[in-house]
This record gives structure tokens, sequence and C-alpha cells, in this order.
């Protein structure tokens, strides 16, 4: 008991019960808590450096055996988008009305649709050709959403690669594929798969994130394939009904996924495509040009004719050569490049 004029004096240095408690407490949270951070770094190591699969992305060839069943198999995959797709997003077909000696089926990019390839494909329409432009899944879609490419799957681009040669088939006699970035990647697929194709000319085409070292597009490919997709949006981009606005990073995956089949097969075997042409640019700050170049080189080796050509930096051509709303004088030059290698007259 503290008697009239004594003083309390508290002691630092000797904390209470209530104190301890509270310290062992913190202590306990953050021993937890670097637990859980740990787990999660493994979790996540596991799903980025174990390779995901490339299996089951083999052709099933199955080509339409006339004119006739090449336009219903088309008109069958125009009815099936009637209640999905946006306006500006549906498959085209340009024709003669019959069978033409060259045919071209135009493969858009990735986040965009068949629309990105109009101008190209009216180019080639009014020089007597036959053309398909078929709109890739989920794209296109009324929603104008990128996160519909969350449901994407590298086993469904070769199935519509598969799809879009066999109607081309029953279309003419020859056939070349023209692709452009993610279309890019499905048309070197065509080209290490597809023995009825004639020549192939992929533009830009996406096999990997330009800057990033081999190793980390690999472990964020298998990492993205496997986790739950992530939308990237940037409001300064413009706004078009042919394409979605940003990334989905399950997407940009399974797009790496099908690449990599594809150079998985390209080192085991050559090319079923004996002519095939890369057209880049210099400044391309969305696919990464060592990837084309590397597997260019490995086409090459295998005795397959290829060849490069790439837009140095004067020149200006982004990445979405042929955009509908892009530079008209820039589209003037890839187009008349894409015209020199197929080895038609120049645009008037």
């Amino acid at each position: 008991m503290q008697t009239p004029g004594e003083i309390d004096i508290v002691d630092d240095n000797n904390p209470s019960a209530e104190e301890n408690s509270s310290k062992h407490t913190l202590k306990r949270g953050a021993r937890w808590l670097l637990i859980i951070l740990g787990a999660i770094l493994v979790v996540v190591l596991i799903l980025g450096l174990v390779p995901v699969s490339t299996k089951d992305l083999e052709s099933d060839p199955d080509p339409a055996a006339s004119y006739d069943e090449a336009v219903r198999r088309f008109q069958e995959i125009v009815a099936e988008e009637e209640a999905i797709v946006n306006e500006a997003g549906f498959s085209q077909m340009m024709t003669t009305g019959d069978e033409t000696e060259q045919v071209y089926v135009l493969v858009h990019g990735t986040t965009n649709s068949p629309l990105q390839f109009a101008e190209l494909g009216e180019i080639l329409y009014e020089r007597g050709y036959n053309v398909l432009i078929l709109r890739m899944p989920h794209h296109g879609l009324s929603s104008h959403d990128v996160g519909e490419l969350a449901n994407l799957k590298a086993e469904e681009l070769h199935t519509y690669a598969d799809n879009a040669v066999d109607i081309a088939a029953g279309l003419g006699e020859e056939t070349t594929v023209i692709g452009l970035s993610g279309g890019g990647a499905v048309t070197s697929w065509i080209a290490q798969n597809r023995d009825d194709v004639a020549r192939v000319l992929p533009l830009s085409p996406f096999f990997g994130v330009p800057e990033a070292p081999p190793f980390l597009n690999t472990f964020l490919m298998n990492l993205a394939s496997r986790v739950p997709s992530v939308t990237f949006k940037n409001p300064e981009e413009p706004e078009h009904d042919w394409v979605y606005q940003g990334e989905a990073t399950r997407g940009v995956a399974e797009f790496m996924r099908l690449g990599r089949a594809v150079f998985a097969e390209a080192d085991a075997s050559a090319p079923a495509v004996n002519e095939i042409h890369f057209i880049t640019t210099a400044i391309d700050d969305t696919a990464d040009n060592d990837y084309t170049a590397e597997l260019a080189d490995t086409w090459r080796d295998s005795g397959a004719t290829v060849a490069s050509f790439e837009f140095d930096e004067a020149a200006g051509i982004p990445h979405n050569s042929v955009d509908p709303a892009g530079d008209p004088a820039k589209k003037a030059l890839v187009y008349a490049k894409i015209l020199e290698v197929l080895g038609e007259a120049p645009l008037q």
C-alpha cells in the first residue's frame, strides 16, 4: 500500500504482462505472415517453372472437297456467330462465285477481329482471288470486353487454324496464309503442320514479349496459363468496334503456348510448308523479333525456303501494321511489300 508522499516509479525496462503478450502476438503474426508469403512464393515458382503442355496441338485436317462445301462450312460458322458477335467482328469471305487459282487466308491478330484484314482482303479480291478471314475464338464478341480472352485455349487456336485451311481447300487450287501478331503465331503453326498450304507470310508473329529474357517469357507463360486471368486496360487506347481494349493475361499466354508448340515441332522436323516469308518491323514494341529470327533459322536449317524482311526504324511501321485506323501511308508500304512477296503487281 502506498503511503502519503510516496511516488509510483514505472520501470520502462520491466514491461507489463499485457505488453509482453502484445509483442508475442505481433511476433507470432509476423511469423505466420512470412510462412504464408513463403508458401505463396513456392506455389508461384512451381506454377511458373513447371512447363505447360504443348501436346494435343497436332493438326487434324479435314479439307473441303468442293467449292460448295467450303461455302456451306463458312455459312455455318457465320450462323453460329449471329447471336454472339458484334457487327464489326464477323468472319468474312470474299468470293468470285467459283474456285480460283489462288486462295488467301488472312488471320487477324490478338484482341482484334476480321475487320483488321478487310482492306488487304479487298485488294486481293479485286485481283480475282477468293479471300477468307475467319474470326478467332473469343474475339469480336458483343461484349467488346478483352476479358473474354480469359477463356481462350491454344487447343482452340489450332482447331481454328485447321478449319481455316480446310475451308480454303475448297475455294481454289493453291492456298496462301497471311497472319499478324497472334495470327502470325497461328500462321506459323500452319506452316509447321499443313502440307496443303503453298506458302505463308507471318507478319510480326507474337511468340514472346520484347525486352524480357527467354527464361522470364517462359516463366510468365507457364504462370499465366494456370492462374486466373488478369485484364489490363489502357484508358488512352482508342476505342474501336473491331478490337478489344487492353490485354488479358490468359489470352497472351495461350498464344505463346501455341508458339512453343511450333518451336518444339520445328526442332524435331521440317515445316510442312516449304515457302515461308517473315515480315517484321524494327520498332515492334509488342512481339519479340528475336524469337522470329530463331524460328526462321531453325526452318532454314531443316531445308525450308525462308525469307526475312524487316522494316527499319525510319519507316515507322507499328506492330499492328494493317490497322483499319492506321496511317494510310505506312499501310501502303506494308501492302506494297506483301504484294511484292506474293509476286503481285504493285498498288496503283
